[in-house]
């Protein structure tokens, strides 16, 4: 019976300091009217601001299909396949917005007999390094022009007498234009790799000083490396083969300049084919005919098909890059010289198009068109200040905050009050029912200034949820300080740097990160809930352990 009083008396007792405390807090803001309009209407009045700005920037209405906002002052509606200019700074050809096409190893290795060659060298499809060969470069231009290839690693049995001939077969030398006045010749597969013996003699040679400097040294475009591949007699049969992309990713010839990192999300399909064709294997002779072990991968063959297939060679970009460079620009041009060719001409071409997986699907690949919208440029213009204005907007809200909580130590107010009884959680909870209510009150205002004008299509409870939880995140960062100063004017410094510091987090998530890698919706409001609760926690703790000018603290306990 005598604790269960002692529980009441201690319970009336913290609810009568409770109240006067309040009322005590309630008078030191008012005596301070201007200070405590100041924390409620500084965020308020900057989120007015950058909605008055909005509000006299100009929308631009977006109209429905493949549109975009690039520009700031009008929409601009695009044709599907109407080319609009380069959209890969890696293929120099016209290109439709939207619309893509799935380029093809033929144009891939006739852009690569284009690059660093004469239009004649290009135009014959001479780039044989080998000076034996009837296709090698002429010896004319030796010195002069340096052929770009594709490097294998390593130098082996699967890569070289597998591989490289099965490729060889569905990708032979061809002449494109059946003319007598003119010539195209694609080259060969062969013609157009450069085995390494290693990935590591690949990269060697990409080092050396000799690199790219003359015929028998050729520029690496791209390689491919077979990290694991079968061996021996397991030659042709189905097993892990785990193979790299290496592309090159400087600029121009220097060596040591960055330019365009490549992407990964193509190139694969050269690969994929091979194996999913998996291609017969004479062990006796090493050798191969080409000839899929599963004969379901390579589609039948008809006229419908096969006018779809060959629109992919019309629509290549790399293919229409490397006529440019021979002034056959008109891609009907194309098509005709297509329509015109041999039947064992076009069979040669559709063979390894007509490998799983086909490109029937590549032919036009294009994104589902849009609804019409209005687009604000405003958010774009200031997205990269917005979250140091958020920052400074409460410098002034913490500042306060600190001078008060520092101030009644420093002054040996807080020293009184325990004289007189009051704990200090008591003390604690009641400034953080006095700010609460103020920085309630500060959200309402805040949320709705927003949805008049900054944020009008954001969700009213939304936006005052996350003005309030950042207030009171604010609040705990800012006891948490106070515990470790005895100064207001040294603790309220140190405070606004601290805080100030907060900007850096927001550098570090960018339009370059990845989604799955951001805090956004609710996530972002359970931080400022966990936030709250940990500086809190660290705040009480500090409080009792660090040393104070007046009164005793406690010591930490070590195991």
């Amino acid at each position: 019976m005598h604790t269960s009083t002692e529980n009441l008396a201690q319970q009336q007792t913290f609810w009568t300091f409770s109240r006067s405390l309040l009322w005590k807090n309630w008078l030191i803001k008012k005596r301070q009217p201007a200070a405590t309009a100041c924390e409620i209407l500084v965020p308020t009045f900057f989120i007015v601001l950058l909605g008055i700005f909005k509000l006299i920037t100009k929308t631009v209405d977006v109209p429905a299909g493949w549109s975009d906002d690039a520009d700031n002052t009008a929409s601009t509606r695009y044709n599907l396949f109407q080319p609009t200019g380069p959209s890969f700074e890696w293929v120099d050809v016209d290109l439709p917005k939207f619309a893509m096409y799935e380029s093809t190893m033929t144009g891939l290795m006739l852009k690569l007999s284009l690059s660093r060659m004469a239009c004649g060298v290009l135009a014959g499809g001479l780039v044989d390094t080998n000076t034996s060969s009837p296709f090698s470069v002429p010896t004319e231009c030796a010195g002069k022009v340096v052929p770009y290839k594709i490097g294998v690693a390593p130098d082996n049995a699967f890569t070289r007498n597998y591989f490289a001939e099965a490729m060889n077969l569905w990708y032979p030398r061809l002449d494109l234009m059946n003319s007598t006045t003119e010539t195209l010749t694609n080259p060969s597969f062969k013609e157009s790799i450069q085995f390494f013996d290693t990935n590591d003699a690949l990269t060697d040679y990409m080092k050396s000083n000799t690199y790219g400097d003359k015929v028998g040294s050729p520029k690496i475009y791209a390689a491919i490396v077979f990290d694991s591949a079968p061996s021996g007699d397991d030659i042709g049969t189905f097993g892990s083969i785990e193979y790299s992309l290496r592309l090159n990713a400087t600029r121009g010839d220097g060596r040591d300049s960055v330019g365009r990192v490549p992407t990964t999300d193509g190139g694969l399909t050269l690969v994929t084919r091979f194996v999913t064709c998996m291609p017969e294997w004479n062990s006796a002779n090493q050798s191969t005919t080409c000839i899929c072990q599963r004969s379901q991968t390579t589609a039948v063959a008809s006229t419908e098909l096969d006018d779809t297939l060959l629109d992919v060679l019309s629509n290549d970009g790399l293919i229409k890059e490397a006529l440019n460079g021979l002034g056959l620009s008109d891609s009907a041009a194309l098509s005709t010289a297509l329509a015109s060719l041999s039947s064992s001409t076009r069979e040669a071409l559709l063979t390894p198009l007509r490998q799983a997986p086909q490109p029937i699907m590549g032919a036009t690949v294009a994104p589902f068109p849009v609804d019409d919208y209005t687009s604000s440029p405003f958010y774009a213009n200031v997205a990269s200040v917005f979250s140091i204005v958020f920052i400074m907007v409460y410098l002034f809200t913490i500042s306060r905050i600190l001078v008060v909580l520092i101030q009644e130590k420093e002054l040996r107010l807080r020293e009184f009050m325990k004289i007189l009884g009051v704990t200090e959680k008591t003390i604690t909870l009641t400034w953080y029912m006095t700010y609460a209510a103020i920085l309630f009150v500060g959200a309402v205002v805040q949320a709705l200034a927003g949805l008049a004008g900054l944020f009008p299509n954001s969700s009213l409870i939304v936006t005052f949820l996350f003005f309030f939880l950042f207030g009171l995140s604010v609040l705990a960062l800012a006891f948490f300080i106070s515990t470790l100063f005895s100064k207001a004017r040294a603790g309220a410094f140190v405070g606004l740097v601290a805080f100030f510091a907060m900007y850096a987090v927001s550098q570090g998530f960018s339009t370059g990160t990845a989604e799955s890698a951001k805090t956004i919706g609710s996530t972002a409001l359970m931080m400022f809930v966990f936030d709250t609760i940990l500086y809190t926690i660290l705040g009480l703790y500090f409080e009792k352990v660090m040393p104070k000018e007046y009164g005793t603290s406690l010591k930490c306990k070590s195991k």
